[in-house]
């Protein structure tokens, strides 16, 4: 690890034991199950399915081949899918989007720890749903959409990405600024051939590794090495307002560089996944609160 980078690690783990003391919600941790296939060796996204319900969309970050898996709620690979024609750099996030009445999913190729990218990228394809038995598919090229992103003066490193379902807004979380950033772009709307990013919102925390959205809009969740933040959201309220406001701090046990988290589409709890680092083992988590 770089100096730079240790030296915000340290930072954030400072503001992180720093929200945690304000006396976090208590949860109810429960183990879905250890992750086997050697191939899931360092998950850094999940979303929870919605065409496959009880089952979750994950992915390795930088290093692997650009393709992404379904697991079932005890952690079994059911399936990998390979984006023809993509070279992935470093996938971090994967979110979910209804388009037109048909589920999107979006992997999010925003990793950039040195902050050298001039851009970054999105990946949008339809949700696929297992009607079939073989285990590996291929998500051809022409069903492939490519959003290209850029940051308003520099580039920037982000591993947490989600879509308001209110207006299908686009909104990325920074990592490594001092304090981290939400960043926002109507991909959504006109096609052009690249977006801009503008910065709408900083928050009194750093090195976001992961966000997401529930579906129906009750809350937004972020998470860093050791603590989930957690916002409540009223059915229409701005979100950035919302966020504005003081998060409140969820109970957590910190993961081995966990990375990961997503809400779930049967109760008001949450899913937490991590890498494997060292050897280290990997477990599904499901976290039971209602703040």
């Amino acid at each position: 690890m770089q100096r730079t980078q240790f030296l915000v690690l340290f930072i954030a783990l400072l503001l992180s034991f720093g929200a945690a003391a304000q006396n976090p919600v208590p949860t109810t941790r429960t183990s879905h199950g250890k992750i086997q296939a050697p191939e899931l060796d360092e998950l850094s996204g999940i979303v929870a399915s919605v065409n496959n319900p009880g089952s979750f969309w994950v992915h390795n970050d930088s290093g692997d081949k650009a393709r992404f898996f379904l697991i079932d709620s005890t952690t079994q690979l059911q399936r990998t899918f390979y984006l023809e024609g993509i070279q992935a750099i470093d996938m971090e996030d994967i979110a979910w989007v209804q388009r037109n009445g048909e589920n999107y999913l979006i992997l999010a190729d925003i990793g950039d720890n040195l902050g050298r990218r001039q851009d970054i990228r999105l990946y949008l394809v339809k949700e696929p749903k297992l009607a079939e038995s073989k285990t590996v598919d291929t998500i051809r090229a022409a069903a492939i959409e490519t959003k290209v992103l850029q940051y308003p003066g520099k580039a920037r490193d982000s591993e947490a990405l989600f879509v308001d379902p209110l207006d299908n807004q686009l909104y990325m979380v920074s990592k490594r600024e001092f304090k981290s950033a939400l960043y926002t772009a109507d991909i959504f709307g006109q096609e052009r051939s690249s977006y801009q990013l503008r910065e709408v919102l900083k928050f009194p925390f750093t090195f976001i590794t992961a966000a997401d959205m529930a579906m129906d809009r009750r809350a937004v969740l972020m998470k860093n090495l050791t603590t989930i933040f957690y916002w409540p959201i009223g059915d229409q309220d701005p979100l950035v307002k919302a966020l504005a406001k003081p998060s409140v701090s969820l109970q957590y046990d910190p993961e081995p560089q966990g990375e990961a988290i997503t809400f779930s589409r049967e109760d008001e709890g949450f899913f937490t996944i991590s890498e494997r680092p060292f050897g280290l083992d990997s477990y599904l988590y499901h976290y039971h609160t209602k703040p």
